[in-house]
């Protein structure tokens, strides 16, 4: 067992090859709670004379698998009796563990049963975090995992994203709590596409049953990205800095109402872009299906609204969704059609039904409806839909005009 030196009531370190360790703990936040409800372990290291020692420095000091093994539970052991010496609540303590030199040494699996009941620790307040990328022999990685569920505690998957992270991992492995890496937020906060990205990444492990935390969050945007893309929990530097003690009573309340005001107004900002962006092409649209009414000519109806240099398509569906027109395309955009993504160009006799732009319509007959930015399998580009149900000669059609879409 580690030996550790009480360094006051609620502190405690050890040594190791020269070295003073000690715990620091960063919190993670519930966002709709808007408070603290884990904390991640990180080991610090100092010299002698004081001077940092880098967390890359300590994890390269063990010569072997053995040695990389006791220097992981010499850490968690130091972060469950320095976390266990404070007054945290019912929060979780995040445990990193080092699943590569679990499942090379094979060691007891008794560990963490007896580092729970010395330290008085609850199996439930304890969060294993494991890189699944790291580990090559799946199954047995599996059997410690059921070990870890079996003493009550939750698994968390780390840094999902980053390295070949693969999705078939957490089908398989069921992890409680999935954690973002910390370079996706950073690239999100820069590109929408990315956002995007990381939106459908979240409702994925959502589908899953997983739990989702952001991690690595700086700025006050990236937060707002990750509230957008829906996480559950967030951790970072913009909240909080890994600090020795726990400071369970310290309100970020506020911090998280403003973020969350922060983010509607982003939202609503959003949707006045959109609306501002298809302003103009509303009276074109209708002088369009009005003609149409009257001439019943779709491709001279769609010519109207080619005097704007946003349009890209017109097509049209019946009320099932098929389409029953050819994609009728604006002449300025003929000559920028992409090749590579011919046998898609020929929507005929395409079914449409299941998108909203169908859907919308028929649900608000005569109303112009305004799709929300989206890829477009026509030619794998971003556009907006704008459409309305038309009835001529006594059938029911939905008029529909693709726009390209530029992102901000």
């Amino acid at each position: 067992m580690l030996n550790i030196a009480r360094l006051s009531d609620d502190k405690v370190d050890t040594h190791y090859r020269g070295l003073s360790l000690s715990s620091h703990f960063q919190p993670i936040f519930s966002i709709a709670h808007g408070r603290a409800v884990g904390y991640e372990g990180l080991i610090r290291a100092h010299r002698p004379d004081g001077t940092a020692e880098p967390p890359a420095g300590l994890l390269s000091i063990p010569c072997n698998g053995r040695e990389c093994l006791d220097l992981d539970r010499t850490c968690r052991t130091l972060h469950v009796h320095n976390f266990a010496r404070q007054a945290t609540g019912e929060a979780w303590l995040f445990l990193n563990l080092n699943s590569q030199y679990l499942v090379s040494e094979q060691p007891d699996i008794g560990f963490t049963r007896d580092l729970l009941q010395t330290s008085g620790i609850a199996a439930h307040r304890l969060v294993i975090e494991i890189i699944e990328s790291e580990v090559s022999d799946h199954a047995q990685l599996k059997h410690f995992v059921s070990h870890f569920r079996q003493l009550g505690c939750l698994i968390a998957i780390d840094d999902f994203g980053a390295g070949h992270s693969n999705f078939d991992r957490i089908w398989d492995l069921e992890p409680d709590i999935v954690k973002i890496d910390r370079r996706l937020i950073q690239d999100a906060g820069q590109s929408r596409r990315v956002e995007r990205i990381l939106t459908g990444i979240v409702s994925l492990l959502h589908e899953a049953g997983s739990l989702v935390v952001v991690e690595g969050v700086e700025t006050e945007h990236e937060a707002l990205v990750a509230i957008a893309a829906n996480a559950d929990m967030i951790q970072g530097f913009y909240f909080a800095k890994p600090q020795a003690r726990i400071d369970a009573e310290q309100s970020f309340a506020t911090t998280f109402d403003n973020l969350l005001r922060g983010q509607q107004w982003q939202s609503v900002k959003r949707n006045a872009d959109l609306q501002h962006y298809v302003s103009g092409i509303e009276g074109l649209f209708h002088r369009a299906v009005t003609h149409f009414v009257t001439h019943q000519h779709f491709e001279q109806s769609s010519a109207v609204l080619f005097s704007d240099p946003r349009m890209v398509r017109c097509y049209l569906l019946n009320a099932e969704g098929y389409q029953v027109s050819r994609n009728v395309y604006a002449p300025h955009y003929q000559q920028q059609m992409n090749a590579r993504f011919a046998p898609l160009l020929c929507g005929d006799h395409a079914n449409w039904s299941h998108k909203h732009y169908h859907y919308r319509a028929l649900k608000q007959p005569g109303i112009i409806q305004i799709s929300r930015p989206y890829l477009s399998v026509a030619d794998s580009r971003m556009c907006i839909t704008v459409s309305q149900t038309v009835v001529v000669g006594g059938t029911l059609y939905v008029f529909c005009c693709d726009l390209n879409w530029q992102e901000p």
